[in-house]
């Protein structure tokens, strides 16, 4: 398998991307011949383990269909990956764990739980590791990517175990691995680099593990139709691109280079990739403006200067006095630029209030505060309590680089009362309180390498109390998702682009990235135009409204005091959905009290899929 852009040929690849405008986000099946690799990709259904689980106290015999590959043409490994040394270089960022209930293995109208395992847009090995004998029991040092193992007690009724929830209502239950970030090739293998899980791989994977299970329906337990697909994280990004670009030509020659089902010679479809249901969880979304979208969450109100007074004040504390490092202010002047350029993209993307009216910069806060208050209203109701209104309560830090230790913290954001009604919400401190719980991302939060100022070595102006120095919040962002198969990384917006400071202690030097090293600007930059198309085929919003095969039932849960990225992300989703006719329903909520994470809602997620299965559309 070779990458769609080699270096060689970056410049003809531009230019045709140019000539044609960025890829038609439409298009299906309309291939009548059968795949090229779907012969080889047939299914075989006697070759599984059987494992032996707990499932609500009774002994439970499971099917174990393991490392399934699902291309004809997957991609090879080096020997060691993030993941640390691999046993599966063959096929281990393409394949699926494919677990089923022997009491429901024959059954072929049951659901399909599709779980993708992409955090932080990070590749998801499965396989064994260091040389794991295929015998030994499942620990997390000698295997990756296997939910549920033999001895293993799942329940149903937990609001944390999708896995009991799913193997209780007779689901299949699918692992799903994918190139993505840091998947690295052995050297000399493909000529165009070894960096062979740049966008949109993480996409394509997931597109094809749908064709091998619509490929292989009538041979497989489940229903390809009736596919649910759940994420986190990066993951939640990766199922919400899923579902809004189902059948998209745009990743037809993609899919045809990895091998996938349904793809003929001439790089024809004939099988769908359309899904049932998307269950996502803060989706890490719209990658090309999330930092100009974190920057105005962050700075509209002050939030990140407020957090540096509280910082110097001595104001952020644990239960027991000892101060926490909050403040993340390392350049006010990048970060007033970012905030600046959201208002016009807010105005571009046309979305709509619920009123009709548009939604924009001038009205997004109002927005996300009637959904903060619906948050904590349901919060309520469901039973639960909130920290009364200027009392004190705890919030452990969370999400990527958020820090360390809880924080101890007075509510003066909201009053509920007993009933659920809000009858006291301040903006600007609530803003304030989820900056505290947990540490925001340096400037800027996603493409973050070749920036001085984001780095953990840079000095910032801000200080404890004491007067000790704080350094910048550097998490390294998501810069090396996009580039070519030779590149380690390339930035993939103008600000980074310009402001790359071409090589530190951190981050190597690299000739063709950044303006101090290409001597391009972002505006003059000859990759751009392939950055851009990167941009798009992980970014839903531009396949909504516009793909014939788009999910028609959409979950999207974000936890209310998650700050890995910016509000607007999922809500600016949601809004698109809503107006696209050809989505049936889209159930948006923040969730009150809850950071970074997924599938906390288990019970109540896998009520609403029940809706939707037994609505049967």
């Amino acid at each position: 398998m070779h990458s769609q852009f080699k270096p060689r040929a970056l410049a003809a690849s531009i230019a045709a991307i140019s000539a044609a405008g960025l890829m038609t986000a439409c298009g299906g099946g309309d291939g009548d011949s059968p795949g090229v690799y779907d012969s080889a990709l047939a299914f075989d259904k006697t070759k599984y383990t059987t494992i032996t689980v707990t499932l609500d106290g009774v002994s439970t015999p499971v099917r174990w269909y393991r490392e399934v590959c699902y291309v004809g043409k997957p991609m090879r490994l080096a020997p060691t990956q993030s993941a640390g040394a691999v046993d599966n270089q063959a096929c281990g960022y393409q394949n699926m764990n494919i677990f089923v209930r022997e009491v429901d293995a024959a059954r072929q109208d049951n659901a399909i739980l599709l779980n993708v395992n992409n955090a932080g847009w990070l590749a998801s090995y499965q396989g064994g590791k260091g040389g794991w004998d295929g015998s030994a029991p499942i620990t997390n040092a000698n295997y990756a990517g296997a939910d549920i193992v033999n001895g293993g007690t799942y329940v149903s009724t937990s609001d944390t175990d999708k896995r009991g929830a799913a193997l209780a209502r007779g689901f299949v239950y699918i692992n799903m691995a994918s190139r993505s970030r840091g998947a690295t090739a052995p050297a000399g293998v493909y000529d165009d680099g070894i960096y062979q899980g740049k966008a949109p791989a993480a996409i394509v994977d997931a597109k094809a593990a749908v064709r091998y299970l619509r490929l292989n329906d009538n041979l497989m337990p489940g229903n390809a139709s009736r596919i649910v697909v759940n994420g986190t994280s990066g993951g939640g990004a990766q199922s919400t691109q899923l579902g809004a670009a189902g059948d998209s030509a745009d990743y037809f020659s993609y899919l045809q280079a990895v091998g996938a089902a349904g793809i003929d010679a001439n790089g024809k479809s004939s099988i769908s990739d359309s899904v049932f249901a998307i269950v996502a969880y803060c989706p890490i979304q719209d990658m090309g403006s999330a930092d100009l979208a974190y920057e105005w969450m962050f700075n509209v109100l002050g939030t990140r200067a407020l957090v540096s007074a509280d910082q110097k004040a001595g104001l952020i504390v644990d239960a027991s006095g000892n101060e926490l490092v909050r403040a993340s202010n390392p350049d006010p002047a990048g970060s007033a630029a970012l905030m600046n350029q959201f208002v016009a993209y807010q105005a571009g993307l046309g979305l709509k209030n619920e009123d009709g009216t548009a939604l924009t910069a001038d009205n997004m806060l109002a927005a996300l505060q009637t959904e903060f208050k619906k948050a904590a209203s349901a919060y309520v109701q469901s039973g639960k309590s909130i920290v009364a209104y200027n009392a004190y309560g705890t919030a452990a830090a969370n999400g990527v680089a958020g820090g360390s230790g809880t924080l101890y913290y007075q509510n003066d954001f909201i009053d509920v009362d007993a009933s659920g009604t809000v009858t006291h919400f301040d903006m600007s401190n609530y803003l304030k309180f989820v900056a505290k719980q947990a540490r925001l991302k340096a400037v800027p939060a996603f493409d973050q390498v070749g920036q001085t100022p984001a780095l953990a070595t840079t000095a910032t102006a801000d200080t404890t109390q004491a007067g000790a120095v704080i350094y910048g919040n550097y998490s390294g962002g998501e810069s090396n998702l996009f580039g070519t198969a030779a590149q380690v990384y390339s930035n993939f917006t103008e600000y980074a682009w310009n402001n790359n400071n071409g090589g530190d202690a951190v981050n190597a030097t690299q000739s063709d990235v950044g303006l101090a090293k290409s001597g391009y600007t972002w505006a003059a930059n000859p990759q751009q135009a392939f950055l851009l198309n990167q941009y798009k085929m992980i970014n839903a919003l531009p396949y909504v409204g516009k793909t014939d095969g788009i999910t028609k039932h959409w979950r999207i849960r974000v936890g209310a005091r998650d700050r890995d990225t910016s509000f607007t992300v999922a809500y600016n989703l949601s809004r698109a959905l809503k107006a696209d006719a050809k989505v049936g329903d889209v159930d948006f909520a923040l969730h009150w009290d809850q950071g970074h994470a997924g599938n906390y809602d288990v019970l109540n997620a896998f009520a609403w899929i029940d809706q939707r299965l037994a609505a049967g559309n």
